[in-house]
């Protein structure tokens, strides 16, 4: 129905427009995550986690 209503050719061209987005929105999250996850994780710090992963 998308495609149609936005007058693409094929579904294909649907995907490639929508997934590129999708994926770029993921990369931003998975950066987002791993800044958050760098700061204030750092050897000298003493915050007791001790550099322990911890689920978000």
């Amino acid at each position: 129905m998308i495609m149609e209503v936005l007058g693409h050719s094929s579904i294909r061209v649907t995907m490639d427009i929508y997934t590129f987005v999708r994926l770029d929105s993921q990369r931003s999250a998975f950066d987002r995550v791993g800044d958050a996850l760098r700061d204030g994780d750092g050897p000298d710090d003493d915050n007791g986690a001790g550099g322990a992963l911890v689920a978000v």
